[in-house]
């Protein structure tokens, strides 16, 4: 799953939990999408918002304003769909995941 390879430290070194979260909520994937039905250049969008993310939420920590910057970590309500976010340990890793079940897409 997806959600599983983001957190994967020899893949995605520096990324957790927050992290996977926001990345997946702004691709609009599915944290329990499986990788080999996302297609590649979602996988690319996924990585290059990894990378992405990781610097601002670097910048927004060292400034002691990360969380007025999430979009979906710990959220309620999807702020695209104005839905009821769905809030459950997902992947091999049993991590919180916070997802739309309306706009990120499973890739089964």
């Amino acid at each position: 799953m997806i959600c599983d390879a983001l957190l994967e430290q020899d893949i995605f070194s520096g990324v957790g939990n927050i992290i996977k979260n926001e990345v997946l909520y702004r691709v609009k994937i599915h944290p329990e999408s499986l990788i080999g039905n996302i297609p590649s250049r979602k996988i690319n969008e996924v990585t290059k918002e990894a990378v992405i993310y990781s610097f601002q939420f670097l910048e927004w920590k060292k400034n002691y304003e990360l969380k007025k910057h999430w979009l979906a970590h710990t959220k309620k309500t999807c702020l695209r769909c104005d839905l009821p976010l769905i809030k459950k340990q997902t992947g091999i890793k049993k991590r919180r995941s916070f997802f739309c079940t309306n706009c990120q897409k499973l890739y089964e």
